[in-house]
């Protein structure tokens, strides 16, 4: 048994009986104190009591330091713009960084015609371009979001999200389950996620229309980010 127990019969055993005691009239002193109750005398009188009281105690002044400080509201926030999942690219190269060209590539579009981004050939129209995948959850969250800025965006921008090692059929009926208006690329080989160098997804880039990566973002973004970052590509 530990030593730090309050001892049979001790004042701070009667103080926190007191406490956890609220409609018991406060004697005038200890001489005058009518006879104890049964089932208190019975707590003080026993180890297992005198544990439940510290526990009690204890208890008390975990919660009364918790409202003291408070719940940290930027917490959660935080944390879930920082969401990413990891993925295994075989032989992914070094992922272009703000200022390099970005790589070109063909992929296969859900229309079973070829999705091409050529940075020599960008037609004037900056790329949104994000990596992906359907089982993703931090994907899954913030794309109705992705679904809005393309929708306020697409005639600026054009947006393409890559599913990393997924096939067409996966990739089709995501889309037509959550209403994907995009152009969207299934990566089965991965060969684009890994000329890309992905290690996680969501993963975004915002490509100018000189075929200029201009920013790159690791995880979930915000509807503000996503804002924030087209108006950047746009300049408007």
């Amino acid at each position: 048994m530990r030593d730090d127990l309050p001892e049979e019969n001790s004042a701070d055993v009667d103080d926190l009986l007191d406490a956890v005691e609220p409609d018991a009239a406060e004697p005038a002193s200890r001489g005058d104190a009518p006879d104890e109750p049964a089932w208190r005398a019975g707590i003080r009188g026993s180890r297992f009591g005198q544990v439940a009281v510290v526990l009690v105690a204890a208890f008390a002044i975990a919660i009364a330091a918790w409202w003291a400080v408070g719940p940290d509201d930027s917490g959660p926030a935080q944390a879930e713009t920082a969401v990413v999942t990891e993925v295994d690219v075989a032989g992914a190269a070094s992922a272009p960084v703000a200022g390099q060209t970005a790589p070109a590539f063909t992929g296969a579009g859900l229309d079973s015609q070829e999705v091409v981004l050529d940075p020599q050939s960008m037609e004037g129209r900056p790329v949104w371009l994000m990596f992906v995948a359907t089982w993703c959850t931090g994907c899954r969250t913030e794309m109705p979001d992705v679904q809005a800025a393309a929708a306020e965006n697409g005639d600026d921008v054009e947006v393409i999200v890559v599913y990393v090692g997924e096939d067409a059929g996966t990739v089709r009926a995501y889309s037509e389950r959550v209403g994907n208006e995009f152009t969207q690329v299934s990566d089965r080989s991965q060969a684009i996620s890994a000329a890309y160098g992905i290690m996680g997804v969501p993963s975004h880039f915002f490509i100018g229309a000189d075929g200029v990566v201009q920013q790159v973002h690791v995880g979930l973004l915000t509807p503000e980010q996503m804002s924030e970052s087209l108006q950047a590509l746009t300049g408007s």
